[in-house]
């Protein structure tokens, strides 16, 4: 974790030393992430019944232009995703919570096309997990509670049994999909409204295990994303 936060001050650093290209603007992006996830389960009594949850990206942001309308876009964030658990709906709790939440680092390319301030942008995006963990607390009544939390594990395509530890939840370490949104530029600074829908499936395979397939449980990061980034100089 300490040497990706080290890798983005560089990049920020890099970008402060060419300022004097003056279609190259650095800036630092904050956003609110409302994240849940989409499931397409063989069997649709195993879905969960998500709700989304209010979580965070922030990071460097850079502006590369071609002309005053078109512009390329690449951030590196640390961007939190996941969803909250409906547990009145699925565990038959009487109150309390059920929170999934996997931190990524993202590195989102988008292509802006801009109009008298306003603009348009879309892209692809990559990621790859950091940490995350689920952490529930659920009310059954009568003095009935379960509150516990589970560390993630993160795999490439499958999960090794002779490495499986049944105290973690195994994920795939890698997502990516597509960014749509909008956004309007008010002085230095660039207001966007927008989500990214993931394609790739979270739940990996199990090695030797032929009759598990994981496109039957198939589940994808949809994130909708409200930033706020702060261009240092003059932006043109």
């Amino acid at each position: 974790m300490r040497n990706l936060l080290k890798a983005a001050l560089l990049l920020l650093f890099i970008s402060f030393s060419i300022q004097s290209f003056p279609q190259f603007k650095a800036g630092l992006k904050a956003g609110l992430n409302v994240a849940t996830v989409l499931q397409s389960y063989s069997d649709s009594e195993d879905e969960f019944s998500t709700k989304p949850r209010l979580l965070y990206s922030f990071g460097p942001t850079f502006d590369i232009g071609f002309g005053r309308i078109i512009s390329l876009q690449p951030s590196l964030l640390i961007s939190a995703k996941g969803f909250g658990v409906d547990v009145t709906e699925d565990y038959d709790a009487e109150s309390g919570y059920d929170r999934w939440t996997v931190n990524y680092l993202e590195i989102p390319i988008n292509v802006a096309v801009k109009l008298k301030g306003f603009q348009i942008y879309a892209g692809p995006y990559v990621a790859f997990a950091l940490f995350g963990k689920n952490k529930w607390d659920l009310d059954y009544g009568a003095g009935e509670t379960d509150a516990d939390e589970m560390d993630f594990a993160f795999v490439m395509s499958e999960i090794d049994p002779m490495d499986y530890d049944e105290d973690k939840f195994y994920l795939k370490r890698m997502d990516y999909g597509l960014n749509f949104g909008v956004g309007y530029k008010l002085g230095p600074v660039l207001f966007n409204a927008g989500f990214s829908a993931g394609l790739a499936n979270l739940m990996p395979g199990i090695k030797d295990y032929p009759d598990y397939d994981p496109a039957d449980y198939k589940t994808t990061n949809f994130t909708g994303v409200i930033s706020v980034t702060y261009y240092f100089g003059r932006w043109r």
